[in-house]
């Protein structure tokens, strides 16, 4: 028990990542992982894609970019961070991870969002103990109606992106140690 807590504890979204390939057997443990998250009515809403093709991976984000410049307009001071962020030269929403796994939901799934992000934790989560630093990518949900995303990635009409993981070897010394906010809202009754 202690150790799934320390591995609660100790992970941290990672956003600098060596150039070290991810072996294909770890990241078919890793989906594996994800596969074993609970769902509502047991219904295992998920697929995954797995990327690894530098090419595509830096296809899926120069992609985004228009679609998350939208969202900005559209919402300045709610994404005020992540125009920061996008507005650096090279920017690219995955890092520069080796590997992006893409998350998807069937959508007449009940609660299918919910199950695709606990299978997203996992994933995480047993990435971590690996020394596989991961971060979640919810912007990518902007592509989910592009159409050369859907081709290219053969994703069925009635599945959905739920997110997609950023995944890559990292430096400990690049990943900051952050403290946990106190909770605003703790009761027992």
């Amino acid at each position: 028990m202690d150790n799934i807590i320390n591995i609660i504890k100790s992970r941290r979204s990672v956003r600098k990542y060596l150039d070290t390939p991810i072996p294909k057997e770890i990241i078919d443990k890793l989906i594996e992982a994800g596969k074993y998250a609970p769902s509502g009515m047991n219904e295992q809403p998920w697929g995954f894609i797995a990327v690894e093709d530098k090419g595509l991976i830096e296809e899926l984000s120069n992609r985004s970019i228009p679609y998350i410049n939208k969202l900005i307009e559209e919402n300045p001071k709610k994404l005020i961070r992540y125009k920061k962020r996008i507005a650096v030269k090279g920017f690219n929403i995955f890092y520069h991870a080796p590997c992006v796994i893409i998350v998807l939901g069937k959508k007449d799934a009940f609660s299918y969002e919910d199950g695709c992000a606990m299978a997203g934790q996992n994933i995480m989560l047993a990435a971590w103990p690996m020394n596989i630093g991961s971060c979640w990518i919810g912007m990518m949900k902007v592509l989910d109606n592009d159409e050369w995303f859907r081709k290219r990635f053969e994703v069925p009409d009635n599945y959905t992106i739920v997110a997609s993981l950023a995944l890559g070897y990292f430096d400990p010394k690049d990943v900051p140690i952050i403290e946990r906010k106190p909770l605003e809202i703790l009761k027992y009754f």
